[in-house]
């Protein structure tokens, strides 16, 4: 029997309807990734790294079989699927609906691909308050820090708003 690992992904939209982007999105990873076994709040965040309309982002726990390059890759046609293009520009921009793969059980991975614990999870107010509504009790495997002390201790101070709830599948 495969093993089954704990995910945390981040989920951000903020082109057309965020909402049923996200909700969509959710949706197809329930399908084709693993079990979606929890989802955290809507936040409504001003966008980050660049000029841009906000954004809404949540996180949801998983459950997948997949090892984590082959995740990357299913995640990375979840977003192709639902209308993400990737047009090769540098930096950040508006995208319809973005995926991150933040934790991979408790795994520091860190190949020419992958990077997990997303290496800027710990600077980003809208990945860690979502995080914090998993009640998920996962501590940061470089630092032994749990999401709580991440938030105390992180310089951003964006204004991340929870909107709303969402279901697991």
């Amino acid at each position: 029997m495969d093993r089954q690992h704990q995910v945390v992904l981040s989920l951000g939209s903020n082109q057309g309807d965020r909402l049923e982007n996200i909700q969509t999105c959710i949706s197809l990873i329930h399908k084709t990734v693993g079990t979606v076994i929890r989802v955290s709040k809507v936040y409504e965040t001003p966008s980050w790294g660049f000029e841009s309309e906000d954004f809404y982002n949540c996180t949801l726990l998983l459950h997948t079989v997949l090892p984590a390059e082959k995740l990357l890759t299913k995640i990375l046609e979840a977003e192709k699927q639902l209308g993400r293009i990737r047009n090769g520009q540098l930096g950040y921009q508006a995208r319809i609906i973005d995926i991150d793969i933040i934790t991979f059980d408790d795994l520091v991975i860190e190949t020419e691909t992958l990077h997990i614990p997303h290496p800027q999870m710990q600077n980003r107010l809208f990945v860690l308050l979502p995080m914090q509504d998993l009640n998920h009790d996962w501590h940061h495997p470089k630092t032994n820090k749990s999401i709580a002390e991440l938030i105390t201790e992180t310089k951003d101070s964006s204004d991340c708003v929870a909107i709303g709830d969402l279901k697991a599948p």
